[in-house]
């Protein structure tokens, strides 16, 4: 019995330390949006169809979208995958967006390519968008590219004809996917479908179940491009937690799905998030 009360203080501190540290740690709500590239400039190694973001059916859509996601959690913060290092000219932009300035900013852009992008990137298309619905003073970059050989990988994969037509099976599974997802009538359900689980599983297979075994005489060349994958979304998922506010209570997060996927890990794994399912908002 003495033994018992001598340890009692330091279980009750123990416990009082546990409550407290619950009540500090009060998780952010996250609405991950995994997107295709609004203005594809054909980057990706799955190809898809091309929409017209621009079409009228689209700005519809993407009106009923953000008035949903803004009428049912209205975001405090929110994340696009555009340059970290570029935060500051981004959010220029933006506030040309909030004043309806931002077509006399793209007027004045002499590469049509570069001019498109502005005009109908997923940033600009749907983040603005709710951004200004949401009452958002800025937008916060999180993306930061890091030199990943493709190219090499072809010519590995070139060279073995087996690892090849397990490669174009791969693809041709990712292209059918996307199209599936842009294909689909609404808005809404382009973004539901993009985000499904067999979607997200599909982008992580690749490279895990085939990139990551080739070139395994050469320097273990795979399993390096797929840590390169794993590092680029690290570094991604840090520009999220460093650019967080304390007072933030709900997030989005806007990326390709190829990020998407990756990132839902990183946020089931995270205590400091609760993942909210983007079906159950839209």
């Amino acid at each position: 019995m003495i033994n018992i009360l001598k340890r009692l203080p330091a279980v009750l501190l123990l416990l009082l330390s546990s409550i407290s540290f619950s009540y500090s740690q009060d998780k952010v709500d996250i609405i991950l949006i995994g997107t295709y590239h609004f203005n594809n400039p054909g980057n990706d190694a799955a190809k898809t169809t091309a929409r017209n973001i621009l079409s009228e059916k689209d700005q519809m859509g993407l009106e009923e979208l953000t008035n949903a996601i803004n009428k049912k959690s209205r975001p405090d913060q929110i994340f696009v995958e555009s340059p970290h290092a570029e935060a500051k000219k981004l959010n220029e932009i933006y506030q040309l967006y909030l004043s309806n300035d931002f077509d006399k900013f793209t007027d004045t852009i002499g590469n049509k390519r570069l001019q498109k992008l502005y005009i109908e990137g997923e940033t600009f298309q749907l983040a603005f968008r709710l951004g200004k619905k949401s009452n958002n003073k800025e937008v916060f970059p999180i993306d930061t590219m890091i030199q990943m050989r493709f190219d090499l990988l072809s010519k590995e994969l070139n060279a073995n004809p087996v690892l090849k037509a397990a490669y174009d099976n791969k693809l041709g599974e990712l292209s059918k996917g996307f199209n599936e997802g842009i294909g689909k009538e609404s808005m809404r359900d382009v973004l539901l479908r993009l985000n499904e689980e067999d979607i997200y599983f599909q982008n992580k297979s690749f490279y895990i179940s085939l990139a990551n075994k080739v070139g395994v005489s050469n320097g273990y060349f795979g399993s390096i491009l797929v840590s390169d994958w794993y590092k680029r979304n690290l570094l991604m998922y840090a520009n999220i937690q460093s650019q967080l506010k304390k007072s933030t209570k709900t997030a989005v997060i806007l990326v390709g799905v190829g990020h998407a996927a990756m990132f839902r890990e990183f946020f089931k794994n995270d205590p400091n998030f609760n993942l909210v399912e983007l079906k159950d908002i839209l």
